[in-house]
C-alpha cells in the first residue's frame, strides 16, 4: 500500500535540559533534511470540502471512500489544518479497514499528541511499533513522551531502538543526547550530538546542545568553536550569545 503518512516529532512544550547551569534546547521544528517530513497529499480534496468542514464534523468519514490511501491523505491535510477531531475520524476508519495498518497508528499518536492526549498517544506508537519493530520515528516520538512524562531510562531504550533501524537519524542523535545529559550522562551525551552535527552540519539545535555540553565538561575551546558556528548559521541567537559569553569567561 501506498500513501502519505505523517513524520512529525512529538515534543513537550521546550523542555529544557538542565546540565549543571548549562541549558539545551529540543527543536521545536525539524526539517525535511533531518528525515521528518510532512509529506505531500497526493489526490487532495478539493478546497470547497475542506474549507467547509468545522470542529465537531462526525460524518465527514462517511463522506469518502473506503479507502485506506485516501482517508490517510485527507487526515494528513487536515491535521496541518489543525483540524485535529477530523483527522483522528478518518485515521480512526482507515483502522477500521486495515487495523494492521502501522501508519495508521502511527498517524493517529502524532494527532493525539497534538491533542495533549498523551496516553491515547502512546497507545498508537506502541500498537505501529507491534506491527513494525522497526518503526524509526515511532520509538522517537514515543521516546520523546516517555521523556517528557520523567521515564527517562525507558525513553533512552526507545532513542536507541530508532538508531538501530535508522543510525543516521538525527533528531533521534539529538534527543538520546539531552536525555543521557537529563541522567548527568554528559561525556555520552556528547558522542551523539557530535554524531548529529556530523551527520548534518546544518543542525543548529544540535550544535548548540553540543556546545552546552561541552561547556559543561569544561572543554571551553571547543564550545566557543561550536558556538561560533551556531551563530554563524543563525546570526544573533540569544541562548548561543549567551552561552558564548560565559564560555569565554572561562
Amino acid at each position: 500500500m501506498k500513501y502519505y503518512p505523517i513524520i512529525w516529532i512529538t515534543c513537550a512544550a521546550a523542555v529544557g535540559v538542565v546540565i549543571g547551569a548549562v541549558l539545551l534546547r529540543e527543536p521545536k521544528n525539524v526539517s525535511p533534511a533531518r528525515g521528518h517530513v510532512l509529506t505531500a497529499v497526493s489526490n487532495p480534496m478539493p478546497e470547497t470540502n475542506l474549507g467547509a468542514l468545522r470542529p465537531g464534523t462526525t460524518n465527514l468519514a462517511d463522506m469518502l471512500p473506503d479507502d485506506p490511501v485516501q482517508l490517510l491523505n485527507y487526515g494528513t491535510e487536515l491535521l496541518l489544518m489543525g483540524k485535529y477531531a477530523e483527522a483522528v475520524e478518518l485515521y480512526s476508519k482507515a483502522l477500521k479497514i486495515n487495523p494492521d495498518d502501522e501508519e495508521a497508528h502511527f498517524n493517529l499518536g502524532v494527532v493525539y499528541a497534538r491533542m495533549g492526549q498523551t496516553n491515547d498517544a502512546i497507545k498508537h506508537y506502541e500498537d505501529a511499533i507491534k506491527i513494525f519493530p522497526d518503526y524509526p520515528e515511532a520509538h522517537n516520538n514515543l521516546g520523546n513522551i516517555l521523556v517528557a512524562q520523567g521515564k527517562t531510562a525507558d525513553g533512552i531504550q526507545h532513542y536507541y531502538l530508532a538508531l538501530k533501524a535508522q543510525p543516521e537519524y538525527t533528531s533521534a542523535m539529538n534527543n538520546l543526547g539531552r536525555a543521557l545529559a537529563q541522567q548527568g550522562k554528559v561525556t555520552e551525551a556528547v558522542h551523539y550530538f557530535q554524531e548529529a552535527v556530523r551527520t548534518d552540519a546544518n543542525y543548529v539545535d544540535a550544535r548548540y546542545n553540543l556546545a552546552n555540553a561541552l561547556i559543561a565538561l569544561k572543554r571551553n575551546d571547543e564550545a566557543i568553536l561550536e558556538l561560533n558556528e551556531v551563530l554563524r548559521q543563525k546570526p544573533g541567537f540569544p541562548p548561543a550569545v549567551n552561552a558564548l559569553a560565559r564560555a569565554q569567561k572561562r
